[in-house]
């Protein structure tokens, strides 16, 4: 099969998968009766969020589209951190650490050598783009356009081993800590318990925001290289590229330069994206197992929301059916955002990975990869698959001389 064959066929599932996501995502919000009780909010009143009698907060900016944009977020997001759904509570705090891996494969594609020239370079674009628009959503246009456009999305090749090639190595090198302090944070500071209910929303605004804050903080923690010093990039694997501008060498010097200082920059990226994948997935699976075994040490109601399918499943995506509150709409709109923008995220994914390798893969291969991409899936989410298909490549790309 052709890599051409191959990018071309994924781009039409991409596709696919964005057609769907407008039907399933923000076709059901209509069907739903959820865009109806927006603008009756908007129009009518009384302007609480819903379900609680807290007012909602217009301002945030001063610049009235990006209010807006805001107040509607916090509407959205209202019943996430309330409480009042703990089994989208919990669901939230899943899609929280799946997306973080997401975005740590996002902001990695960017420092690619081949992305520098496209828009796949501006992850905080791409990532405030799913923040608006939806994951579901922009993710499989995201791959398509990778695929269709991308060098870094083509064969195994020296070629594909210089566009696929990190820029400069040490800025990945911090990219756990700017996640941690430009996403994480402030998905903490909007999920407290707090008194003050502008506070609280503000919080939620601030998280809004979660990629600028993170590519920010990627550009002030980067080490800064002396001016007679050239990045350490991932290509050419086996020379010594962290040279000054004489084009010498200092070998006492070297042990940022070799292949395995590489690999280990590299992975722990990798290492954070993983974990934070499956300590999102295997403690909801922990708490809705508690909740199973030890009933007695949970309410009725709790018991009854904390399962496998009030958490994860949601309602069919054809329904006409009316909501049952702005919450359950929601909660379902989340579910889809999710599965949509992971299918997309796992199709991209394992085509870059398929594309990387150096034979093409034989019908057993095909049967070994979904296998290994399921049970990842089962035991780190669909963002904990995507991370190890990407891991693999990188490996593939290192280790090409």
């Amino acid at each position: 099969m052709s890599p051409n064959f191959t990018n071309r066929t994924a781009a039409v599932a991409l596709i696919l998968a964005h057609l769907f996501g407008l039907f399933a995502l923000h076709g059901s919000l209509y069907r739903s009766g959820y865009i109806d009780a927006l603008i009756r909010l908007w129009c009518e009143g009384p302007h609480y969020l819903p379900g609680s009698t807290n007012t909602i907060l217009p301002r945030y900016t001063g610049i009235n589209l990006l209010d807006k944009l805001l107040t509607l977020a916090g509407v959205m997001f209202a019943n996430v951190t309330d409480g009042s759904l703990p089994q989208l509570s919990l669901y939230a705090v899943h899609f929280a650490g799946q997306y973080l891996g997401i975005l740590t494969v996002l902001m990695l594609e960017g420092m690619r050598s081949g992305n520098q020239s496209s828009t796949f370079r501006f992850f905080s674009c791409w990532a405030c783009a799913m923040q608006i628009f939806s994951y579901g959503l922009v993710m499989p246009l995201y791959g398509v356009l990778h695929l269709l456009t991308s060098s870094a999305s083509g064969v195994f090749g020296t070629e594909l081993a210089e566009a696929a090639s990190i820029i400069n190595v040490l800025d990945v090198e911090v990219v756990p800590e700017a996640l941690l302090i430009g996403y994480t944070l402030p998905a903490i500071l909007m999920s407290l318990p707090l008194p003050s209910n502008s506070l609280h929303q503000w919080f939620g605004g601030l998280w809004q925001g979660s990629p600028l804050w993170s590519m920010i903080m990627r550009k002030i923690l980067c080490p800064r290289l002396p001016a007679n010093v050239q990045p350490l990039r991932a290509s050419n694997v086996g020379k010594k590229e962290w040279e000054s501008d004489l084009g010498t060498t200092d070998s006492t010097s070297t042990g940022r330069n070799n292949e395995s200082d590489k690999y280990r920059i590299i992975s722990r990226a990798y290492i954070f994206a993983f974990i934070c994948c499956a300590a999102s997935h295997l403690v909801l699976v922990v708490i809705i197992f508690a909740v199973w075994i030890y009933p007695s040490g949970f309410t009725s109601s709790t018991r009854a929301r904390m399962t496998l399918s009030e958490v994860f499943m949601p309602t069919p995506f054809y329904t006409t059916e009316k909501m049952l509150s702005m919450g359950s709409a929601m909660h379902a709109f989340f579910q889809y955002d999710q599965y949509i923008g992971s299918t997309a995220a796992i199709i991209w994914s394992s085509t870059l990975y398929i594309n990387s390798r150096s034979q093409p893969l034989a019908a057993i291969g095909w049967i070994k990869l979904a296998f290994v991409v399921t049970v990842l899936s089962l035991i780190s989410g669909p963002a904990g698959a995507v991370i190890w298909l990407m891991w693999e490549r990188e490996l593939v790309l290192l280790s090409y001389c």
